[in-house]
């Protein structure tokens, strides 16, 4: 793990990779008919474990001059490309004062990347798929949606959503909206977290950020198509 600057950041990012090889369908002679062929519509398999993506962590520990900033991330066997990227005279009274100053804490750990091995041929939809990442904080949290761009809607599109639920692993109890949208569309989608009013006991949380594929007969096999993105998290 890497030591940062002293300094209490306002925006770390995470990266988001979505790696896609395309492979032509593979054209086959039916038994039995001269003129027979078996054709293959699309086919998705899609990758969002942390042995391809990495493990990206941040921590914010301590307030202003004084804080500690810890980044870094474990890299996958193949692409490992996820990262964090940037307080009277007559009668006496004694005070009895107790200060208690509570640092900075904060823990992000997970990974947003995502990677499609697609086969055959066609338009058509993957099903929606679900990265979660973990949360532990005792200051109130902002993530917001930056730099997202899609892989050309000639091609296909990306639909994101993002949500937050208590605990990690998610108890079900969802903080906020599901805020959802396509591609660049998404940038500027806004989720917050409030320790005090919104997590349990143990200060986490479950950030989630699930995408759909959709590709059309334009994607071509042979070729791998990226689209990625930034979540900010400010520490507020």
């Amino acid at each position: 793990m890497l030591s940062g600057p002293s300094v209490s950041p306002g925006e770390i990012m995470y990266t988001k990779n979505l790696r896609m090889a395309l492979m032509a369908g593979a054209m086959a002679v039916v038994a039995g008919s001269a003129f027979g062929q078996g054709v293959t519509s699309r086919v998705f398999a899609y990758d969002g474990g942390a042995g391809s993506n990495g493990i990206v962590t941040w921590q914010v520990n301590g307030d202003g001059v004084g804080a500690q900033v810890f980044s870094g991330y474990i890299a996958g066997t193949t692409y490992g490309q996820n990262g964090v990227v940037g307080a009277s005279s007559t009668y006496g009274q004694f005070l009895a004062q107790t200060l208690v100053n509570v640092a900075t804490y904060v823990y992000v750990s997970g990974n947003f990347g995502g990677i499609y091995n697609v086969q055959g041929i066609g338009s058509a939809s993957d099903i929606t798929q679900t990265n979660d990442v973990e949360v532990r904080t005792n200051r109130a949290l902002s993530f917001v949606a930056t730099g997202f761009y899609g892989i050309g809607l000639n091609l296909g599109t990306i639909s994101y959503s993002m949500s937050m639920f208590q605990d990690y692993p998610s108890n079900g109890v969802q903080i906020g909206p599901t805020i959802t949208a396509t591609d660049a569309g998404f940038n500027g989608s806004t989720l917050y977290v409030n320790p005090a009013l919104n997590l349990p006991a143990d200060g986490r949380a479950t950030l989630r950020l699930t995408r759909t594929l959709s590709l059309t007969q334009a994607a071509l096999g042979g070729k791998t198509y990226t689209a990625g993105g930034f979540l900010a998290i400010g520490v507020n």
